[in-house]
């Protein structure tokens, strides 16, 4: 019976590491097919090469680690720009200023995104006045 118990605890612990790993695993596989989306959705908007996006991601990887948010949310913020046609200074600086904003209003960078073009649009602010 002493064994069993053993062995039992045992497996019940190999079995939670097991999964635990595979859980973090799938985790990162999303994370990484997303960011891969993303940064696929604004090549083809902007019509950048290869190694200009990979580029792009170090920039985006960046600056999302300085705003404490992840590269995927940088990426979602400065597709929403990419597609109004702006600059890469002018979605680096929005796509910020998004973070910034999605940080203090714990909403999606993608909301806020929106959120602040409709702002912008609104009172015509140029991207050199965001």
């Amino acid at each position: 019976m002493a064994t069993t118990l053993a062995n039992t605890i045992k497996w019940n612990a190999a079995s939670g590491a097991v999964n635990g790993l595979t859980r973090s695993v799938q985790q990162a596989w999303g994370y990484v097919k997303a960011l891969d989306g993303s940064l696929n959705d604004i090549r083809i908007v902007t019509g950048k090469s290869a190694d200009d996006m990979a580029n792009f991601a170090v920039q985006a990887n960046n600056a999302a680690k300085e705003l404490g948010r992840t590269t995927t949310d940088y990426t979602n913020a400065a597709l929403i720009f990419a597609q109004q046609g702006l600059s890469d200074a002018e979605i680096e600086e929005r796509a910020k200023i998004t973070l910034k904003a999605a940080n203090v209003t714990g909403q999606s960078t993608d909301a806020v995104s929106e959120q602040l073009t409709a702002v912008w649009n609104g009172y015509k602010v140029t991207a050199e006045e965001a």
